[in-house]
């Protein structure tokens, strides 16, 4: 993944406007990358003291690329985390009116911890889901994460401009243990609260009867979901086996990273990986609709269906896509044996594991209607 980090900074020494709007674009949306984006503002810091980019651009393009990503998420988690919370919140000891105190909380109180949740490392994105998941307005919202954003963006933007060279030194073969650790650990909190909810609730198998529409939707939400699960667990997975030495499946990831490049190479790179990323992002997202309209038939538990639904994009990864990428059939013309063929079976099984389980959760939710708390009775005088 180092090598992976150093060709995504690559990347943004050449095309850097596109590339760093690109980067905290996606991160502030919630998908995991190699290249945290604090070291990206950096970066862009850096460069404005060489005199490769103009300040106001850069400052412009950062504040952009975070408002956009931040709302996009905010409103993914108020349509889709918020009726989960609430109907999954008592299998984990949030009953309805500890959900109630918090939320009425946050709307009364909300912008200064909405700004502190923006500007402390590694609270961005939780307070962007919080937000989202507990109803604050959001014209209430966006005011503090413009504020908390613009802090965060300046802090590490001033620290390139004034540290300058010495950044890019350190940033020529970057290392992220904690970072990893920490993703680690928010997984296993994550995968231990599914496993929670899943017995206490008795999930099984998705509402089938849902209006077009709800069912689309629902749909999409759980392949964004999908994915970024799915490239969390592949970054951590790739990171693991790097620490204890087995490093083919990182030299396989950015060796099919070199043939993309060698097979579109007659265009800038910044523009094939915008639009690859986009492409990939959409593919993912229509696999997630045709589950939601074949799911019924598929065996249960759903889990079990969401594995034998992922054959399907496994075959068209095999025989298309990568093909398509430069890999050759099934990334045998990498060179690298059958590594590439057993991380896509990987992939795509996590992927089919995650859009099976997450649809279930989303579409029990949003049919259930939300409980309120009963008004207390007044006793007679």
């Amino acid at each position: 993944m180092d090598a992976v980090a150093e060709w995504g900074l690559h990347l943004l020494n050449e095309h850097a406007e596109w590339a760093l709007f690109l980067v905290l674009l996606l991160e502030e949306s919630g998908i995991p990358l190699p290249l945290p984006g604090d070291l990206v503002m950096m970066l862009a810091g850096v460069r404005v003291a060489q005199g490769r980019t103009n300040p106001l651009l850069a400052i412009f393009l950062m504040e952009s690329a975070t408002l956009i990503g931040s709302s996009a998420l905010y409103w993914l988690a108020r349509r889709g985390g918020r009726p989960v919370l609430y109907r999954y919140g008592k299998f984990l000891h949030l009953e309805l009116d500890k959900l109630e105190r918090a939320e009425d909380f946050l709307r009364r109180h909300g912008r200064l911890a909405i700004v502190a949740g923006r500007v402390i490392p590694g609270l961005r994105i939780p307070t962007t889901l919080a937000s989202g998941v507990f109803g604050v307005p959001y014209l209430t919202f966006l005011p503090p994460l413009a504020l908390g954003a613009s802090i965060y963006i300046l802090f590490f933007f001033f620290l390139g401009l004034t540290a300058g060279p010495g950044v890019v030194r350190a940033l020529e073969g970057p290392h992220f243990p904690l970072r990893t650790l920490a993703d680690l650990a928010g997984v296993g909190l994550a995968v231990a609260a599914y496993i929670i909810i899943r017995r206490r609730a008795h999930l099984v198998t998705a509402v089938h009867a849902m209006p077009e529409r709800k069912r689309i939707e629902t749909a999409l939400m759980a392949g964004l979901f999908a994915t970024a699960t799915m490239s969390l667990v592949l970054d951590l997975l790739i990171n693991t086996l790097a620490t204890v030495g087995h490093t083919t499946p990182a030299a396989a990831l950015f060796e099919l990273a070199r043939a993309f490049a060698r097979h579109y190479g007659v265009r800038p790179a910044v523009e094939v990986l915008v639009a690859a990323i986009a492409l990939y992002v959409v593919l993912q997202l229509l696999w997630a609709v045709a589950y939601s309209h074949v799911e019924r038939w598929l065996p249960e538990p759903d889990w079990l269906g969401g594995l034998l639904f992922a054959l399907m994009p496994l075959a068209f990864s095999l025989w298309v896509v990568l093909p398509a990428l430069g890999a050759g059939v099934a990334g045998l013309s990498l060179g690298m044996g059958l590594v590439p063929l057993g991380g896509e079976v990987i992939r795509n099984g996590i992927f089919g594991w995650a859009l099976s389980t997450s649809y279930t959760l989303l579409t029990r939710a949003r049919a259930a209607p939300r409980k309120s708390k009963a008004p207390v009775a007044q006793q007679p005088v």
